[in-house]
């Protein structure tokens, strides 16, 4: 007979009961085989097989399942005001987290409650009308009407679109202001525009191009950057032709942050300038080699006029990055013919390292002992710059030669922030067994669990294992993260394997 939850379960003591049992099934302790045998469960034990049984003693079909309801019996004896705010963050999303939809929708198939804001959220407008003003500001977090509705993640499932792109409409012809701003509770001083929120954190593209036809200003500061990061190039063509202008956005630039040749495309279509300098002095010719794409990436940039002539900040050319990357497809692209850049013994040596070329490399510090100690900072970020592009053998090869590990690169980030944030196991291990330290800083102040964490919940690389990397760095003496609610569920059990 299934055993009933308490009032006010607590996920962490299902998860202690879930290593407890697995613990006694490795000791073969007689009642706790008889709970598997109960189940159909045989060993080898693993810990998955443990909270299934968990879950199937508490009437639930999964581990999922069982933390689903977990979730909606906290949701339902929280405090009102608390469980308006929890649900506004995850529809919103709070400071660096992105909204999180579903969670919304079981939070509130536990608790369903009148609330405006919550209303909104949902394209429920009936349930916020009427409003006095449609401009002034609602709790829980003091924003328009229309931020909950147009900023709601919940427009990103087709069975809410609908429904919160009509509520838009009727705010709108109620004369709310299509410039409306929210402040995340995260960052109160940074006003975050209303398109922006369609934009980002719906990601709606009715949406952005009703909010554009009622006036909403293309030129945010905001927008068109985060428009860049869609799958749909159409967003940046809606905000284009609404008159956004690229110079001074860096959204080109953040473009190129995405292997996407489409948006790359199209980016450059509608009038983004590759000769456009960002930051450091860096074009998009830079920042393409910078983040490791590829061949075609680099010709379609000179074939809209890149100059390849151009310097960064340092008086770098593209062709310098391509030499330092190791990049000779890039290279030969961007000289055309011409002889490659002529390099000193440093610099020779670094291009060596970077190109995974290590007989090359030994020989040249074999011939000169003290090249590693006196490369420039700009070259010693070649280690986090292929950390961050993905090339272990260069690495490797890094590492192999004394390399100093903790050296910063992009984002103020060491190698093993990197490959912490790539999900790249593999990289990761090594960097580990070199010395890196799994509390090394980057520049937005976290370490590397931090950006492990991050990017496994909100910006996820392709191909990347974060269970692997997460179970790394608490083997590599990290401390496991306490507030496990908002982590996918593969990542909690992770945590809960090793507490």
């Amino acid at each position: 007979m299934p055993h009933a939850l308490p009032p006010l379960p607590h996920p962490d003591h299902l998860r202690r009961q879930a290593k407890d049992l697995l613990r006694a099934w490795r000791a073969a302790e007689p009642d706790a085989l008889l709970r598997a045998s109960a189940l159909q469960l045989v060993p080898p034990w693993q810990l998955a097989q443990a909270q299934l049984a968990i879950a199937r003693e508490h009437g639930c079909a999964s581990w999922s399942a069982l933390m689903t309801a977990v979730d909606a019996r906290r949701a339902a004896a929280a405090d009102e005001a608390d469980f308006v705010d929890q649900l506004v963050s995850l529809a919103l999303g709070r400071g660096w987290n992105a909204p999180q939809p579903q969670r919304v929708l079981a939070r509130l198939a536990a608790r369903p409650l009148r609330h405006a804001a919550v209303a909104l959220l949902q394209g429920e407008i009936d349930g916020a009308l009427p409003l006095e003003d449609a401009n002034a500001p609602l709790p829980p977090w003091r924003a328009p009407a229309l931020v909950y509705a147009a900023a709601s993640g919940l427009a990103q499932l087709a069975s809410h679109h609908d429904a919160l792109l009509s509520s838009v409409e009727v705010l709108l012809a109620l004369g709310a202001d299509p410039n409306a701003v929210w402040h995340d509770p995260e960052n109160e001083a940074h006003a975050l525009p209303v398109l922006y929120g369609a934009v980002a954190r719906a990601r709606s593209l009715p949406i952005v191009e009703r909010l554009l036809a009622a006036g909403a200003n293309p030129n945010d500061g905001e927008s068109l950057y985060h428009a860049t990061e869609r799958d749909d190039p159409a967003f940046m063509t809606a905000l284009v032709q609404a008159g956004a202008r690229w110079s001074g956005t860096n959204a080109l630039l953040r473009q190129l942050d995405h292997d996407r040749q489409s948006g790359l495309t199209q980016a450059l279509a509608l009038g983004a300038d590759p000769n456009e300098r960002g930051p450091g002095g860096r074009s998009a010719l830079h920042h393409a080699l910078m983040r490791g794409r590829d061949a075609g990436t680099v010709r379609l940039l000179l074939d809209h006029g890149a100059d390849p002539r151009t310097t960064d900040d340092l008086g770098f050319t593209p062709a310098d990055y391509a030499v330092r990357a190791g990049r000779r497809d890039a290279l030969a692209l961007l000289q055309g013919g011409a002889p490659a850049p002529s390099l000193n013994d440093l610099e020779a040596f670094a291009a060596a390292c970077a190109a995974g070329d290590a007989s090359l490399a030994r020989a040249q510090l074999t011939q000169d002992p003290s090249l590693l100690q006196r490369l420039p900072p700009h070259l010693l970020r070649l280690l986090p710059e292929q950390a961050q592009r993905g090339h272990r053998e260069a690495v490797a090869l890094m590492l192999s030669l004394g390399w100093p590990v903790t050296v910063k690169g992009d984002w103020d980030a060491s190698a093993l922030n990197q490959a912490a944030f790539r999900g790249d196991a593999t990289m990761v291990r090594l960097l580990l067994a070199h010395g890196a330290h799994w509390d090394e800083r980057n520049g937005y102040g976290g370490n590397v669990m931090g950006s492990c964490l991050h990017a496994a919940c909100n910006e996820p690389v392709t191909g990347g294992d974060y269970t692997a990397v997460l179970s790394l760095l608490i083997d590599a003496g990290a401390p496991a993260p306490e507030a496990l609610d908002d982590l996918p569920p593969d990542l909690q059990d992770v945590i809960a394997s090793r507490a």
